[in-house]
């Protein structure tokens, strides 16, 4: 087998959010293998990564001869665009061991248009079995498909943090839910369980922190989130932060909130819960999709879904039709939201044993250097 001379490492390296966070812990991971690194960024710096972030990129990036004569050409985006950056950065690579993309998708299938992108490519590298199985069924070659679990850096979440100022006053027991605006992100179902399930009689208030993201859609995002408030009274207590915080002001929320919650119908990771689940939080999430790769019934409050799929949000699929539309994702109860937020809040012993389990499983499975071993038996150095 042949043995890569350094890795070119094509991604949003500088971005917040999501894909940011991945490549990053990615590069981190790869770091700890010795092998050189040569980094491409396909987005601009965003300062709220913070100094640190941004130091170590550039202290990992090595000029692109010093990857050798075959490296390992990895990309990190959508599958679209694989072939475009390929194309626009790696004409000067002429011996590229293996094309590797890493991608994720969070619905029962990928986009059409994906399939024939990857299957381009050498490997593919996926989170999860479940993303093993949309991926194959869609009609990508399983030989190529890689399972790769995204891994967490532990030392910024162990770090002490400060509690969190909240703006107004919140009642002892804290359900947290951070997460991007998106109509899949199931905030519409978290608010309708929650309110159903509690009044405010119920000492508890549910955090919604919401990254709202520069999308091209044409709706006042505060004013949607309101909207989806039933009109009733004694509702339990809702607080909505839209405003940007930097990851230090994010993890001291994590720490002034007792649970978290992600009603998130097609997960393609869940990036917070696991952070949180580190911190020594305990979690809930829907039993279907990426998520459960890393939550269980030992370490997590799981949402059974019904039995049969349903047809995703009508304006997801209507503002991103080429990703979603025809697509399917868990079906769920509200009733089956508000029992397993019930019991959360009330079974201080579950709790406390489920986020111990949690807090275990994170740092043995998924931190930088276990996910660091998994990648050296991936890439054979």
């Amino acid at each position: 087998m042949t043995i890569p001379t350094g890795i070119i490492w094509i991604g949003p390296v500088f971005q917040m959010g999501g894909y940011g966070n991945v490549s990053r812990n990615f590069l981190k991971s790869l770091s700890k293998l010795g092998i050189r690194i040569h980094v491409i960024s396909i987005s601009d710096i965003d300062q709220e990564i913070g100094q640190d972030e941004i130091n170590f990129v550039k202290r990992i990036s090595r000029t692109d001869w010093t990857v050798g004569k075959n490296p390992l050409l990895i990309i990190h985006t959508l599958p679209e665009n694989y072939q475009y950056f390929y194309k626009r950065f790696c004409g000067k690579f002429t011996n590229v061991y293996k094309k590797i993309g890493v991608t994720i998708f969070e619905t029962d299938r990928i986009p059409q248009h994906w399939v024939s992108a990857c299957n381009l490519m050498d490997e593919i590298w996926v989170p999860s079995q479940f993303n093993i199985q949309t991926f194959s069924n869609s009609g990508v070659d399983i030989n190529k498909l890689k399972l790769v679990p995204y891994a967490i850096d532990l030392n910024p979440l162990l770090k002490p943090h400060n509690s969190y100022q909240f703006e107004e006053e919140t009642n002892s027991f804290k359900f947290l839910y951070a997460t991007i605006f998106d109509f899949r992100k199931g905030i519409d179902l978290l608010i309708d369980s929650y309110c159903k399930e509690f009044t405010e009689e119920d000492d508890v208030t549910l955090v919604l922190k919401v990254y709202v993201p520069q999308l091209k859609i044409d709706i006042d995002f505060l004013a949607y989130l309101h909207s989806l408030i039933p009109q009733k009274e004694k509702n339990p207590h809702i607080l909505i932060i839209i405003k940007n915080m930097s990851d230090d002001e994010l993890y001291s929320l994590y720490k002034s909130c007792d649970c978290f919650i992600s009603t998130d119908r097609g997960n393609g990771w869940g990036m917070p819960a696991m952070e949180m689940m580190a911190m020594g939080k305990p979690a809930i999430a829907i039993n279907w999709c990426g998520a459960t790769q890393f939550m269980n019934e030992s370490n997590s409050f799981l949402i059974e879904p019904e039995k049969e799929l349903e047809d995703v949000h009508t304006l997801l699929a209507t503002n991103r039709p080429g990703l979603y539309a025809g697509h399917k994702w868990a079906a769920v109860n509200p009733k089956s939201v508000g029992k397993v937020m019930r019991e959360a809040y009330e079974n201080g012993e579950k709790r406390s044993n489920i986020a111990h389990k949690a807090q275990e499983d994170i740092y043995t499975l998924f931190s930088l250097d276990a996910i660091a071993l998994h990648l050296k038996s991936i890439i054979g150095v």
